[in-house]
C-alpha cells in the first residue's frame, strides 16, 4: 500500500512539474495586451504618468535614480523611434510604468503532503527560492483615462550582474515591449 502511495504521489508531483512549474531559470516572458478598437490617429504625443510619483520595489537598482532616469530616457528614445513625440505638457497619452517583484519558490518541493515520502530529488534548498520581477507598462488616453495598450514582461531578477548588466538588460526589456506598440499613422 505505501509503495502505491508512493508511486501516485511521485507521478502527481512529475505531472504538476511538466504542467505548472516554472523553475529559477526562467526565461523572460512578453505579453504585450492591446486594447481593440483604438483610434491610433489621434495620438502624437505622450508624456510619463504619475509624474514625481514612485512606488518603492525594494530591490535597490530598480529604486535608484539613476537607473530610473535610465530607463525614461530610453524609454523616450524608443517612442520617437515608432513616431510619438515626447511633451511635458497636455499629451495625447501617458505611459506609465508598474513593478511588482515576488519572491517566488518551488511549490512541489515546499509542499508539506511530500514531507513523508523518502524523495532525494525534493530536498527543499535556497536553490529552490528566487525573486521574480514583473514590469507592467500602459498606454492610457490622457483626456479619458482609458487604457489603450499594455504590456507585461516577467522574469528571474539576477541577482549577480552589476549596476550597468541590469541597466542593460531592463531597457531591452522596454525596447521588446515597445515593439507591439502601435507605429505612429502617417
Amino acid at each position: 500500500m505505501k509503495t502505491a502511495l508512493r508511486a501516485a504521489a511521485l507521478i502527481l508531483v512529475a505531472v504538476s512539474l511538466a504542467c505548472s512549474q516554472k523553475g529559477f531559470n526562467t526565461n523572460l516572458t512578453v505579453e504585450a495586451k492591446p486594447v481593440p478598437g483604438v483610434d491610433w490617429s489621434k495620438y502624437q504625443t505622450w508624456s510619463f504618468g504619475r509624474q514625481g510619483e514612485y512606488v518603492v520595489t525594494g530591490n535597490e537598482i530598480l529604486d535608484d535614480p539613476h537607473f530610473r532616469k535610465a530607463v525614461s530616457d530610453h524609454t523616450i528614445s524608443e517612442m520617437k523611434n515608432i513616431g510619438y513625440s515626447h511633451v511635458n505638457g497636455d499629451p495625447d497619452m501617458l505611459i506609465m510604468f508598474q513593478v511588482i517583484i515576488e519572491d517566488r519558490y518551488d511549490e512541489v518541493k515546499a509542499n508539506p503532503a511530500y514531507e513523508d515520502f523518502d524523495m532525494q530529488w525534493a530536498t527543499y534548498s535556497e536553490d529552490d527560492v528566487w525573486r521574480e520581477g514583473s514590469l507592467m507598462l500602459f498606454a492610457i488616453d490622457a483626456r479619458t483615462g482609458s487604457q489603450i495598450w499594455g504590456a507585461t514582461a516577467t522574469a528571474e531578477l539576477d541577482k549577480d550582474s552589476d549596476f550597468e548588466t541590469k541597466k542593460s538588460r531592463f531597457r531591452a526589456v522596454v525596447t521588446q515591449m515597445l515593439t507591439d506598440f502601435p507605429k505612429r499613422p502617417q
